[in-house]
């Protein structure tokens, strides 16, 4: 699996695991239950914190890919580097 894949699957399972804890704690708001919002809205900021983690490391891979490429285009070659992005096709 190329590491871009995975990347975007984490996200995915990321936002999804959110959005099901926005539903519990809306469900336990609703029941009066405030001791289970507080343990979710916990939760929910520490999803959060991964998917912005997610999205920095999106964006290093990005300003990388774009770094590598404007140095090929320059007939510069960085072997480990270009031997990564060739293995992630």
């Amino acid at each position: 699996m190329r590491v871009q894949d995975s990347i975007m699957l984490q996200e995915v399972d990321l936002l999804q695991k959110s959005l099901r804890c926005i539903e519990y704690i809306q469900e336990s708001l609703q029941n009066h239950d405030y001791e289970t919002t507080k343990i979710e809205v916990s939760e929910l900021q520490f999803l959060v914190a991964q998917l912005q983690e997610l999205e920095q490391k999106k964006a290093r891979r990005a300003k990388l890919i774009a770094t590598v490429e404007n140095m090929r285009r320059r007939g510069i070659q960085i072997d480990f580097v270009s031997q990564m992005l060739r293995r992630e096709g």
